[in-house]
């Protein structure tokens, strides 16, 4: 029930943040404050942290402009980016990780096997050869 109750607020918190959100304004509150609010309101309906990373990352990239006036243009989106990169190439990395991990036991079983294979087939044809 906990879970459901979250998801409801991040999508109460999300359409809040849609409907007041105005982009062609240029403070900080339309540019910065408002669409983090919206991850956070995407997070709690999604339990996601890479999805929030890689759209987070993705929309600041595209809004970002380094020869803006703005410090929201200039020096936050391409912090949100930096962030965002290091944020979603750690989870990246510990779900390769992991997946290595769980299939490390199946692998090596599967090796074993084979070897066992190979010697059976060995011991096999040297029984044959033997008077």
């Amino acid at each position: 029930m906990q879970q459901t109750q979250f998801r409801l607020a991040g999508a109460a918190l999300a359409l809040a943040a849609v409907f007041v959100l105005d982009l062609s304004q240029a403070t900080a509150l339309h540019k910065l404050w408002l669409p983090m609010l919206l991850a956070i309101g995407v997070y709690f309906m999604t339990f996601s942290v890479m999805a929030v990373a890689v759209s987070c990352g993705t929309l600041a990239a595209i809004h970002l402009d380094l020869n803006s006036a703005s410090w929201v243009e200039s020096q936050a989106y391409p912090l949100v980016v930096g962030v965002s990169a290091l944020v979603a190439g750690r989870i990246g990395l510990q779900r390769f990780r992991q997946r290595i991990a769980d299939t490390h036991e199946e692998r090596w079983a599967n090796r074993r096997g084979e070897e066992d294979a190979t010697n059976n087939t060995d011991d096999s044809d040297d029984s044959k050869n033997q008077p």
